[in-house]
C-alpha cells in the first residue's frame, strides 16, 4: 500500500495504493475510454451494477489508465468489511491529524488534486453519500469514483451502470480464464456453441464466467453446461484470498439480498415468476399485492441492481431479473413447501395447491409434492379435492395416464360427497382435460356440459369461460373449426378485457389451433406469437411448449421446413427437460410433420437442423420462435429507418389490422398505436396506410403466404 508522506506534489509518478491485479483485464474497451474522459470532468462518478458485474475491476482499470490526471494520488478504499466510512478512508490513506475522520480527511484532501475510490458502498450507502458530499464541498480538486449496487444519491453524481458483458467479450473472458487451468484452451468452432451457452446461462457476468471457466480442470465444456443447472454449488472461486462475498455466486447473491427493504424483498420474490423479462403493467397486474407502491418498490430494486431496466427502440421500458436471482427465489418457494410439510392440515396442502395452480414451477416436482401432502393430510375437505384434481392434471401432462384417471375420478367423487356445486364443476373441468388427453372426448364433453350447467347460477364467470375454452378445443379436434373459432374468440375477448394475462396466453394458444384448422395461417401465427410472448413473460413452461409447437406447424404450413424442424426440436427438448408431454393430438401432428420434412431434407441436413434446435438455450430458442433469426435480421436490415417496434407495426398494417387491433395485439393504448403509424408514414414519406402496407410487403415485413 502506498503511504501518504509530505505535503508537496511528488516529483515522480503519482502515489497510489491501487490493488495489483494478477489476471488480465478483458473487454469493455469502449467503456474504459468513455469513463476515462468522464472522471476527468465529473466530481463524483458511481459505477452501479449487480454483484459479479465487474464494477471494482472496471474502476481499478479506469483509475490506472488515468494516473497523470491526479498528481497527488489515486487512493483505493475497500468498504465491504467496514462499518465506518470516514475511519476507513483515514486508515487506508494513513492520514495524519486529529479530529473526526471527516475533518482529518477534508483537511488533507482540500489542497490536493486526488482521485478517491470508494469500493463497495452499497451496505453503507447513506453514510457514503453524506461523507462524499461533505468532502466534495470542502475539497475543490477532489474527484470521487464509487462502486455500489445502487447510486449514492449525491447532487451532481454521474451514474454509470455496469452491465453484463457483450457476447464477444464474454467469450474472450472465458477463454482467458480457462487458459489458467487448461493451457492453450481456445474458443473455436467445435466448442463455441457450448461456451456461448454457458456465458448466456450465467447472464454474461464476469465473476460467474471466471468461476465457471475454472471448472474446466475437471470437466468438459458440455459437461460444465449441463451441470450449471445444479444451483450455485458449481460456481465457486478456487482462490482462497478473494473476499468471502465473492468466493461463491451464492454468497454474492446473498450479499445483495440482505440490502433490500422488506417491501423490496417481498416484491422481488414475486417477480421470480417472470421469465424473459416483464413490463410495468405486468408488475402492477401480477404483483400488485406484493407491496403498497409496486412502482416505487420496483424503482428501488432497479437502483439496487436486483432488476435491470432496458430501454427499447420504441421508447418503452422492459425489466428483467438476472437468471441467478430467479433461481434463488425459486429455491425459497421450495423451502417454504418443505417447511409446510409437517403442517399439512394447516397450510401445507393449500400452499402446494397455490403453487401448482400458478403453473410457473417444476410441474413434475409439484406433482410429487401434492401426492406427498395428500398422503399426509387427514381431512376430506375442499383442499383435498382440489389437490387430487391438480395432481391428476399434472400426471396427465407427464403422460402417466393410469394415475391421472384414478386421481381425477377420486377428486370428482370427493367433490360430490361434499356437495359443493362450484367445487364439483372445478373437478369436472380438470377431469375433462384428463379424459380429453386419453382420447375419450365423449366422456370429456359430458363432464364439461355438466360443469357449465353447475356454473349457470355461479358468479364465477371466469370458471365458465375456462370450461368453454376446453369445449372449443374439443370442437377443434373434431374438425368443427368454425364453431371452435367462435367459442375461443369469446374466451380471448373475456380474458383480454379482464386483464388476465395467464389465461389470455392459454386462450390465444387454443384459438390459434382452430385458426390453423380453418386455413388462417397468418391469424394462427399472430395468436401463437402473442401467446408465446405472454407465456414467456410468465415463465409458463407448459404453455410455452404448446405455443412453440404451434409455431412449428405454422412454419411447416409456410413451407419453411428448416424452421419448422428446428422448432419441433425445441419442443422435444423442452418437453424432456420439464418432464411434460403435450396432448397426443399435437404430438402426432409434430411427429408427422417432422417425419415428412426429414424425408424431404435428407438424413444429413435434417439431423443438422434438428441438432441446432436441440442445442439452443431457452432464451435463444424463444427469441427464434418469436421471429428472431437470419430471415428477421435480413428484413430488419432492409427496413431502413424503422425501429423494431415500427417494423412490427408496419407488418400489422400490411396484415390489414386497424389501430385498435394493433393496440390490442401489442398491449398498448390505441393512441400510441396511432402515433406509431404516423411516425412510420413520416419516416417513409408516405401518405396512406395502403402505401405503408405495400412498402412493408416489399421489404419482407408483410404476411407471408403459404
Amino acid at each position: 500500500m502506498g503511504k501518504v508522506a509530505g505535503q508537496g506534489h511528488p516529483t515522480k509518478a503519482a502515489p497510489t495504493n491501487l490493488p495489483l491485479r494478477l489476471t488480465s483485464f478483458v473487454g469493455r474497451e469502449a467503456e474504459l475510454r468513455a469513463l476515462k474522459a468522464l472522471v476527468r470532468n465529473a466530481r463524483l462518478v458511481t459505477l452501479t451494477g449487480t454483484g459479479g458485474a465487474g464494477k471494482s475491476r472496471l474502476a481499478a482499470e479506469v483509475a490506472g489508465a488515468a494516473r497523470e490526471a491526479w498528481p497527488d494520488g489515486i487512493w483505493w478504499v475497500e468498504l465491504a468489511a467496514e462499518t465506518d466510512v470516514g475511519a476507513a478512508v483515514v486508515a487506508n490513506l494513513e492520514l495524519p491529524g486529529r479530529g473526526s475522520p471527516q475533518q482529518v480527511a477534508s483537511s488533507w484532501l482540500a489542497p490536493r488534486r486526488v482521485l478517491l475510490i470508494l469500493d463497495n458502498c452499497e451496505h453503507l450507502v447513506a453514510e457514503c453519500a453524506s461523507f462524499a458530499h461533505a468532502l466534495l464541498e470542502r475539497c475543490p480538486q477532489l474527484t470521487i469514483l464509487a462502486t455500489s449496487r445502487e447510486p449514492l444519491g449525491v447532487p451532481g453524481e454521474v451514474r454509470w451502470p455496469v452491465s453484463s458483458l457483450g457476447d464477444p467479450d464474454a467469450l474472450s473472458l472465458f477463454e482467458a480464464r480457462a487458459r489458467l487451468v487448461v493451457p492453450g484452451f481456445k474458443v473455436a468452432s467445435p466448442n463455441r456453441e457450448p461456451v456461448a451457452a454457458i456465458c448466456d446461462r450465467l447472464d454474461r457476468l464476469p465473476l460467474a464466467i471466471e468461476m465457471a471457466a475454472a471448472r474446466l480442470d475437471i470437466m468438459s465444456e458440455r459437461e460444465l453446461l449441463s451441470n450449471l443447472t445444479d444451483g450455485f454449488r458449481l460456481l465457486a472461486s478456487g482462490a482462497r484470498t478473494v473476499p468471502e462475498r465473492q468466493q461463491t455466486m451464492a454468497a454474492a447473491i446473498d450479499w445483495s439480498h440482505r440490502l433490500l427493504t422488506a417491501d423490496e424483498a417481498q416484491l422481488f420474490r414475486r417477480l421470480a415468476v417472470f421469465h424473459g423479462g416483464f413490463t410495468l403493467d405486468a408488475v402492477r397486474s401480477i404483483c400488485s399485492d406484493a407491496a403498497g407502491d409496486s412502482v416505487g418498490v420496483l424503482t428501488g430494486l432497479v437502483q439496487k441492481s436486483m432488476a435491470v431496466a432496458e430501454r427499447l427502440e420504441d421508447g418503452s421500458t422492459r425489466y428483467r431479473l438476472m437468471e441467478k436471482w430467479k433461481a434463488r427465489e425459486s429455491a425459497n418457494f421450495w423451502a417454504a413447501l418443505d417447511w409446510a410439510r409437517e403442517k399439512v392440515d394447516d397450510a401445507g396442502l393449500t400452499l402446494a395447491i397455490e403453487l401448482a395452480e400458478s403453473e410457473f414451477f417444476d410441474q413434475a416436482r409439484l406433482r410429487n409434492v401434492l401426492i406427498d401432502r395428500l398422503e399426509r393430510a387427514t381431512a376430506k375437505d375442499q383442499a383435498r379435492a382440489r389437490a387430487l384434481n391438480l395432481a391428476a392434471r399434472l400426471a396427465s401432462r407427464q403422460a402417466d395416464h393410469a394415475s391421472s384417471r384414478a386421481l381425477a375420478d377420486q377428486s370428482i367423487a370427493l367433490a360430490r360427497e361434499l356437495g359443493d356445486p362450484e367445487l364439483i364443476a372445478y373437478t369436472l373441468r380438470g377431469a375433462g382435460a384428463v379424459y380429453h388427453s386419453l382420447g375419450q372426448m365423449d366422456v370429456s364433453t359430458r363432464m364439461y356440459d355438466e360443469a357449465l350447467a353447475l356454473l349457470e347460477k355461479s358468479a364465477d364467470r371466469q370458471a365458465a369461460v375456462e370450461v368453454r375454452n376446453q369445449i372449443g378445443m374439443i370442437a377443434n379436434e373434431q374438425g368443427d373449426f368454425t364453431t371452435a373459432v367462435d367459442i375461443l374468440r369469446e374466451c380471448v375477448a373475456f380474458s383480454r378485457s379482464s386483464g388476465d394475462l395467464p389465461r389470455m396466453g392459454r386462450h390465444l394458444e387454443s384459438l390459434a389451433n382452430a385458426q390453423l384448422g380453418l386455413g388462417d395461417i397468418e391469424g394462427a401465427a399472430a395468436s401463437w406469437t402473442e401467446s408465446l410472448a405472454i407465456l414467456r413473460e410468465l415463465n409458463d413452461r407448459f404453455g410455452i411448449i404448446w405455443s412453440v409447437g404451434g409455431l412449428a406447424l405454422v412454419a411447416a404450413a409456410r413451407k419453411d421446413d428448416e424452421r419448422a424442424l428446428r422448432l419441433a426440436a425445441v419442443v422435444d427438448r423442452l418437453s424432456r427437460e420439464s418432464s411434460l408431454s403435450t396432448w397426443s393430438f399435437r404430438v402426432k401432428e409434430l411427429n408427422d410433420m417432422s417425419e415428412r420434412i426429414r424425408k424431404k431434407l435428407g438424413p444429413n441436413k435434417s439431423e443438422a437442423v434438428w441438432n441446432e434446435g436441440q442445442t439452443m438455450n431457452v432464451a435463444r430458442a424463444l427469441e427464434y420462435a418469436l421471429g428472431a433469426g437470419p430471415q428477421a435480421e435480413s428484413a430488419a436490415a432492409e427496413a431502413g429507418p424503422l425501429s423494431r417496434r415500427e417494423r412490427e407495426v408496419a407488418a400489422m398494417v400490411a396484415g390489414g389490422l386497424t389501430n385498435r387491433e394493433i393496440a390490442q395485439r401489442l398491449f398498448i393504448a390505441e393512441r400510441t398505436a396511432e402515433g406509431h403509424v404516423e411516425r412510420i408514414r413520416n419516416k417513409l414519406g408516405m401518405r396512406s396506410r395502403t402505401e405503408v402496407a405495400t412498402w412493408a410487403v416489399a421489404h419482407g415485413l408483410g404476411p407471408r403466404q403459404p
